[in-house]
C-alpha cells in the first residue's frame, strides 16, 4: 500500500539542521569553572524540595532556585518552565560534583525531525522578595549511585539593553548559586514495584492534574525493565495522549534500550494501540542512535562537508525504517480497534507517503467509521488543517451531522468545529452548503463567522436585510451583523443602514465601524470616502481611528482612500502615522512611495540627535514607545511594500535614515537580495483566497502576487514546498505563477511533496 517516503530533510531543511547545530555548539556554555564576577546587588540561591538529601537511583531530585534582588527596576527575570521539548539552551548549568551521570535526552537532540521550539513564561522585575522557580534535576541528569555536591549556574537574569524591553531576550548575567549536597543509593527491586505500581494506577484512573502529572514524571524517570515496559505501552503522541511528553522521553532516558524498541516494535500490532507518525520517528531514532554505526556524529564546523554527508547517509536510513514501520502499521490495520484504528488511519492518509487512489479510499471509510472514537481536538484539526490528505465526498453525511450539532459559541477546541465542517461541505457540494450557510445567517445563535458564512459568490443577499436591519435599529446588532450587512447588502438598504451609522457616528465599536464603512464604500463610494475622512476625525469615544487604514485593507488601493492614507502620514497622532505608514506599505501602489520616503526623511530630522532616547527600555515615556513604533512602521513599508521592489540601493539608504535598533532587519534584507534567492509560501487556507509570502513581502490574492513577482529582478530563485494535492487543486493558480516568473526571468522550483 506505501509506495515510498518524501526526503523527509528537504534542502532547506537540512540548512536549517546546520545553522541549528552551529549555533548550539556556539551558545552551549563550555564549563562550570569557579571564577568570574556577578553582581553583588543580585543573588540565586538553591536548596533541595523539602530539604530531603537521599535520593534513590530513579527518584525526581526537585530543586528550588530563588532568585532576588537589591535594587529596583534593574533586573528581570525570566520565568519560562518548559519541559525539553522546547530546549532553551543554558537557562540552567547544573555544575556537579563528581559529574559521573549522563544526559537522558542526548540521543533525543542527536536525532533529527524530533525536537521543537518552544515554552512558556514572562520577565518579571526582580524585588527583595525572592522568587522561586522549582526544577528536577532528571532533566538533566541521570546519575548513578553517590555523593554530589551541586551549584547553579543560572541564566535568568538580564538586564534591559536595545530592543530588549524588560530584559526580554536580552544577554543574561551568569549567576553562580550556593552548593547543596546529596546521595544517590541503589533502587531496590520492592521500591521500584511499588513506585510503578501506584503512578500505573494513578494514570489508569485520571489523565489530568498535578497528581495524574507527577505520576508521568515517575513512570519517566524511575528507570526500570517494568517501566520502560510501561512507557512503551502507553506512549503514542507528545501532544494528542495526555503528558506523551514525558512518556516520550522516558523512552529516550530508559537504561533499557532494547526493551524500548521491542515494546515499541510490538505497539505496531497490538490492537489497541495507536500509531502515529511522531510514534515511528521515535522508534527509527532510539534504533539508529543506539547503533554506534549508525549513530548521527556529532555536528563538525571545520568538517562540514564530510559531516553533511553523514547527515545525509542517516537521513535515508532513517526515511527507509519510517518507512517499514509506517508499511507495518498499515498492514496491521484491520486488527486496530477503536481510537487506535482512527488514529492510525489518519496517520496514514497524512504521511509523506503516496497512496493508491484505491488504498486511499479504504482508509477514508475507515477513518469514517471510527470518527466517533477520535478526539474533538484531532477531529477538528482533520477538518480544518488535513482536509487535502484525509478528506472527499463521502464526508459529507458526518460533516452535516456537525453542522446540524450543538453550537460553540465559546469556540472550546475540543468541541465540533461547525465552521470548518460547513466550509468543507461547501466545497464538495456547493449547492447544499449555500442553503446550510442561509440557514446558518437566518440563525440567532449562531457560532459561525463570517469567514464562512461571506463564501457565497452571491454579490448581494436581499433576503437577509430586513431581520438584521430591524436588530439594528434597536440597537441589537452584532458584530457579525455588520459583517453580514457589509458582505451581503444591496445599496437599497442604504437609506437605512445611513441614520443607523450617523445615529452613533464617532462612538461605534471598531468592528461594526469598519464594516459600515467598507460597505458605504461599496454601494455609495463618496459618501463612504467622507465618512472615512470623518471617522479619521472622531477621537473623543473611541480609539478606533488608531487602526482604521489598516481596517480597510484593500479599498486603501482606491486613489481617493489612498490619498488620505498619504495625507494621514503628517497626523498629529503617531498612532495614525503608523497606520498609515503600514496600510500603505501592505495595500498602496507604487505611487506612495514617495510619500512614506518623505515621512522616514522628516522622522530621520526629528530624532537624529536624539537616537540614544529612541529604543524600547523600562520606563520610556509613551511619546518614546510610540515614536519607535512608527519607526519600525516606516522600515518595514519602505523595505517591503507591495507595491514595489526594494533594492539594495533603497535599503542602505534606510539603513542610514534609520536608528541603530533596526539595523539588524536591514541588514538582513540586504543578505537577501544579495543572494537572490527567496522562498516563496502559499496558502489557501482558511478562506480559501491566497496568501502569499516571497521572503519579506507577502499579500493577499493571485492578481497581487502576479504584481509582485513582475516586481523582482530576472535570475532572481524562488523556492516553493507545495503538497500534490495542493497542486493539483489549485493547478490554475499554479500555472499562472509559473508563467508570471517565466515571463520575468525567474527560476522558479517547485518541490511536490506527497
Amino acid at each position: 500500500m506505501l509506495r515510498g517516503i518524501s526526503p523527509f530533510v528537504t534542502r532547506v531543511a537540512l540548512a536549517m539542521i546546520l545553522a541549528a547545530a552551529a549555533q548550539c555548539q556556539q551558545d552551549e556554555p563550555e564549563s562550570c569553572a569557579a571564577g568570574g564576577s556577578q553582581p553583588s546587588d543580585v543573588t540565586l540561591r538553591l536548596s533541595l524540595k523539602n530539604g530531603q538529601s537521599i535520593f534513590r537511583k530513579g527518584e525526581i531530585i526537585s530543586l528550588i532556585e530563588e532568585y532576588s534582588s537589591t535594587a529596583e527596576k534593574t533586573y528581570y527575570l525570566s520565568t519560562r518552565n518548559y519541559d525539553r521539548s522546547g530546549r532553551l539552551v543554558g537557562m540552567e548549568i547544573f555544575c556537579i560534583t563528581p559529574d559521573t551521570g549522563s544526559d537522558p535526552l542526548a540521543d533525543y537532540f542527536n536525532g533529527i525531525g524530533l525536537s521543537m521550539g518552544g515554552g512558556l513564561g514572562s520577565e518579571l522585575e526582580l524585588g527583595r522578595e525572592a522568587h522561586a522557580i522549582t526544577l528536577e534535576l532528571n532533566e538533566w541528569k541521570s546519575l548513578p549511585p553517590g555523593s554530589y555536591r551541586l551549584s547553579v549556574e543560572g541564566h535568568r537574569v538580564s538586564t534591559p539593553t536595545d530592543n530588549n524591553p524588560y530584559g526580554a531576550n536580552a544577554r543574561p548575567i551568569a549567576l553562580r548559586s550556593n552548593e547543596v549536597e546529596f546521595q544517590v543509593i541503589e533502587a531496590d527491586p520492592a521500591w521500584q514495584a511499588e513506585q510503578l505500581s501506584a503512578a500505573v494506577q494513578i494514570l489508569d484512573s485520571s489523565d489530568t492534574g498535578d497528581e495524574a502529572k507527577h505520576a508521568a514524571r515517575v513512570l519517566r524517570f524511575l528507570g526500570s525493565e517494568a517501566s520502560t515496559r510501561e512507557l512503551a505501552h502507553r506512549y503514542w503522541s507528545g501532544n494528542d495522549q495526555p503528558f506523551g511528553w514525558d512518556l516520550k522521553f522516558g523512552l529516550f532516558g530508559s537504561p533499557y534500550r532494547t526493551i524500548a524498541i521491542e515494546g515499541m516494535k510490538n505497539a505496531l500490532r497490538i490492537p489497541p494501540h495507536p500509531v502515529t507518525e511522531e510514534f515511528v520517528q521515535t522508534l527509527a531514532t532510539l534504533e539508529l542512535e543506539s547503533d554506534p554505526k549508525s549513530r548521527l556524529p556529532q555536528y563538525d564546523a571545520h568538517h562540514e562537508e564530510e559531516w553533511t554527508k553523514v547527515r545525509a547517509a542517516y537521513t535515508a536510513e532513517f526515511d527507509k525504517r519510517m518507512a517499514k514501520y509506517m508499511s507495518q502499521a498499515a498492514a496491521a490495520i484491520q486488527t486496530k480497534t477503536g481510537q487506535a484504528r482512527a488514529v492510525t488511519v489518519s496517520e496514514l492518509l497524512q504521511a509523506k507517503v503516496e497512496l493508491e487512489p484505491a488504498a486511499k479510499a479504504q482508509l477514508r471509510q475507515m477513518l469514517l467509521s471510527t470518527w466517533a472514537s477520535l478526539p474533538g481536538r484531532r477531529q477538528n484539526e482533520l477538518i480544518q488543517y488535513r482536509w487535502e490528505q484525509v478528506g472527499g465526498p463521502e464526508w459529507l453525511p458526518t460533516l452535516k451531522a456537525i453542522v446540524g450539532g450543538e453550537p460553540n459559541p465559546q469556540h472550546y477546541l475540543e468541541m465540533p468545529d461547525r465552521g470548518s465542517a460547513l466550509r468543507r461541505i461547501f466545497g464538495i457540494a456547493p449547492d447544499q452548503g449555500r442553503e446550510l450557510i442561509l440557514k446558518e445567517i437566518a440563525n440567532p445563535k449562531r457560532d459561525i463567522g463570517i469567514d464562512v458564512l461571506g463564501l457565497l459568490p452571491d454579490r448581494e443577499l436581499p433576503q437577509i436585510e430586513p431581520p438584521i436591519l430591524a436588530k439594528l435599529k434597536v440597537g441589537n446588532g452584532t458584530d457579525l451583523d455588520y459583517q453580514l450587512l457589509e458582505r451581503y447588502a444591496t445599496s437599497r438598504a442604504f437609506p437605512e443602514i445611513k441614520p443607523v451609522y450617523e445615529a452613533h457616528r464617532g462612538g461605534w465599536a471598531c468592528v461594526p465601524q469598519t464594516a459600515m464603512l467598507h460597505y458605504f464604500l461599496r454601494v455609495q463610494p463618496e459618501y463612504g470616502i467622507s465618512q472615512v475622512s470623518g471617522a479619521l476625525g472622531e477621537r473623543q469615544k473611541t480609539g478606533c481611528y488608531r487602526t482604521l487604514l489598516t481596517g480597510l485593507e484593500e479599498k486603501v488601493a482606491d486613489r481617493k482612500i489612498e490619498r488620505i492614507a498619504v495625507e494621514s502620514l503628517n497626523d498629529p497622532s503617531v498612532e495614525v502615522d503608523a497606520d498609515a505608514a503600514q496600510a500603505l506599505g501592505k495595500y498602496g501602489s507604487a505611487r506612495v512611495e514617495q510619500a512614506l520616503w518623505a515621512r522616514m526623511e522628516k522622522f530621520n530630522h526629528e530624532w537624529k540627535d536624539k537616537g540614544d532616547e529612541l529604543r524600547f527600555r523600562p520606563g520610556a515615556k509613551p511619546e518614546v514607545m510610540a515614536a519607535v513604533r512608527l519607526e519600525q512602521v516606516l522600515v518595514q513599508a519602505i523595505a517591503s511594500g507591495g507595491g514595489w521592489y526594494a533594492t539594495e540601493e533603497a535599503i542602505r539608504k534606510l539603513e542610514n535614515l534609520a536608528s541603530p535598533q533596526m539595523q539588524a532587519e536591514l541588514e538582513a534584507a540586504l543578505q537577501e537580495i544579495h543572494r537572490g534567492e527567496y522562498s516563496l509560501s502559499l496558502n489557501w487556507w482558511p478562506q480559501g483566497t491566497l496568501m502569499y509570502s516571497v521572503g519579506r513581502y507577502s499579500g493577499k490574492g493571485m492578481a497581487a502576487l502576479k504584481g509582485k513577482l513582475a516586481q523582482f529582478p530576472a535570475g532572481t530563485h524562488l523556492d516553493v514546498v507545495t503538497t500534490k494535492a495542493e497542486r493539483e487543486g489549485h493547478k490554475v493558480e499554479f500555472a499562472e505563477m509559473e508563467q508570471v516568473a517565466e515571463g520575468a526571468g525567474l527560476v522558479l522550483e517547485i518541490q511536490t511533496t506527497p
